[in-house]
């Protein structure tokens, strides 16, 4: 491959990197210098997400002032800020609580996600092109090593790309508005689905979802599409039901 092509090739794969870096987990800039308020908010969230703050869980701040090493007045406007998204609530008399994994947050982002990314994958199909696919495929090699390397949240990192890169194909900046609104629950139900044994078949899942792009089927990719998020959405719920009252929810 000359050099021209292999730049050309490489370029969407520099340039999502560079958006979900920008993204983060869950919403966060990467930006430098960061303030105080912008270390603490990315340093509670990732512990939120990663279950080190578990649901329910009181977040106190002069706790999370000497874990940090930040003072409380940067905390306080980063907890704010997730109470904002809903990541934790802010109680009168109890004080700030990690949120509770909901049946209907599982439900109502999945019903959301399943409606969009259905319609972007439907979308990118029709105008992915060879450096599309290659990035593509190059990131779902990337997470197959890490998951054989026993790196789950490597795998996990990577594997999340082929949804930014799909909504990036789409092309629609409403579209794309629409789900980082939803990113900081899309991440915590990814996550929880992940340390509950999935990430084997979710990525199996995402190479069926990456053959039907590069081959241009654009009905069976949003087929697939739909149905993978539906497995992500059934186990979620089975984590946080009793057992036998996931399909009467369901139903319901």
């Amino acid at each position: 491959m000359t050099r021209d092509k292999t730049e050309t090739a490489r370029a969407p794969r520099d340039a999502t990197d560079r958006a979900q870096r920008e993204i983060g987990e869950g919403g966060l800039r990467e930006a430098a210098p960061r303030s105080l308020r912008e270390q603490a908010l990315e340093a509670i969230k990732r512990g939120i997400l990663d279950s080190r703050y578990a649901p329910g869980a009181l977040l106190s701040e002069n706790q999370l002032a000497d874990e940090l090493q930040i003072s409380r007045t940067p905390i306080r406007e980063a907890l704010r800020e997730l109470a904002g998204g809903g990541l934790v609530r802010i109680l009168p008399q109890r004080g700030i609580v990690v949120s509770e994994l909901s049946v209907q947050d599982i439900v109502e982002v999945y019903q959301l996600r399943e409606q969009l990314e259905g319609f972007a994958v439907r979308i990118a199909a029709e105008r992915l092109g060879p450096a599309d696919a290659e990035a593509l495929l190059a990131d779902h090699r990337d997470a197959l090593a890490h998951m054989q390397a026993g790196a789950l949240r490597a795998a996990y990192d990577s594997s999340v790309l082929m949804h930014s890169r799909i909504l990036g194909l789409a092309g629609n900046s409403r579209l794309s508005q629409f789900m980082a609104q939803l990113g900081d629950q899309v991440h915590r139900f990814g996550l929880l689905t992940l340390r509950h044994g999935r990430v084997e078949r979710a990525l199996a899942e995402h190479g069926q979802i990456i053959e039907a792009l590069i081959a241009n089927r654009p009905e069976e990719a949003e087929s697939l599409m739909r149905q993978h998020l539906r497995a992500d959405r059934d186990l979620a719920l089975r984590v946080v039901l009793p057992a036998g009252v996931m399909q009467a929810e369901l139903t319901a």
